[in-house]
């Protein structure tokens, strides 16, 4: 199980980095993520651009969970891997692409899940009771299906609003420049929708390991609240997310369309 949607809020006029890949993730309270997010620093010493990734946005040595190096000497040419490893035991590694890179940057927000345990919790309790659920990583499966489902169909609802292209972010090869998952203004506006769409998908598989029927009614449940959430989006977007020179122009975007028959 890998997380292959996390995206860096970083500002592209200083860097872009693409096709995140996480493995090793744990969504329980007490795991290697705050919030479902991570805080990169990555600091550039001739060709070779050292990366950390921390739990805490105070960026504390303790709080470190990943380390990695990219050359960056063809950059101009072919996008520059850095391979992720562990760092104070987290059991956290993976892959990330620099695109470009121009100026150095510390805290740079890394949204890697829309929803953690933390969150069902609020939701379901006795999480740790179900079939589905992991001792070491919690959640994180369903978590991790949550956050891309609803993130393509945000991408396929939104195209204009992330940039202009509809398809979803391109997980190998050469990647796409949108959509631009950055655009939103606050990505806990999806959080509902993934924690529903989350315990739908874990409630299920509960279902199908133990066989009870209690558990295909909460799968019931939380599908008809996941629709519910979605029905409701107003989501706001940053049309420059590169821009530091004013405050954030957002507009509101609905699920509901008028259509003329």
């Amino acid at each position: 199980m890998s997380f292959d949607y996390p995206f860096a809020r970083e500002n592209r006029d200083r860097f872009r980095t693409s096709r995140w890949s996480l493995e090793g993730v744990s969504t329980k309270t007490a795991g290697n993520l705050k919030a479902g997010r991570l805080w990169m620093t990555a600091q550039r010493a001739g060709d070779t651009v050292s990366v950390a990734l921390y739990k805490d946005p105070l960026l504390a040595d303790g709080a470190k969970v990943a380390t990695g190096t990219a050359n960056v000497s063809g950059i101009d040419s072919a996008a520059a891997p850095c391979a992720l490893t562990a760092a104070n035991g987290s059991g956290l590694s993976g892959r990330f692409y620099f695109e470009s890179y121009a100026a150095d940057a510390a805290g740079v927000e890394v949204v890697v899940s829309l929803a953690a345990d933390a969150d069902l919790e609020i939701e379901a309790a006795n999480l740790s009771a179900l079939p589905a659920y992991d001792a070491t990583v919690g959640m994180a499966a369903y978590c991790a299906a949550a956050t891309e489902k609803v993130l393509l169909l945000l991408a396929r609802m939104f195209p204009e609003e992330l940039g202009g292209c509809a398809a979803p972010p391109r997980r190998f090869g050469s990647p796409a420049a949108v959509p631009d998952f950055r655009r939103l203004v606050n990505p806990d506006q999806l959080k509902e929708a993934a924690v529903h769409w989350a315990l739908m998908l874990a409630f299920g598989r509960s279902q199908e390991l133990a066989d009870d029927t209690a558990y295909s009614a909460r799968r019931d449940y939380h599908d008809r609240m996941r629709r519910q959430a979605l029905a409701a989006w107003r989501i706001a977007f940053n049309d420059d997310p590169d821009s530091d020179a004013a405050a954030d122009r957002a507009r509101s975007a609905s699920t509901v369309r008028p259509v003329r028959n």
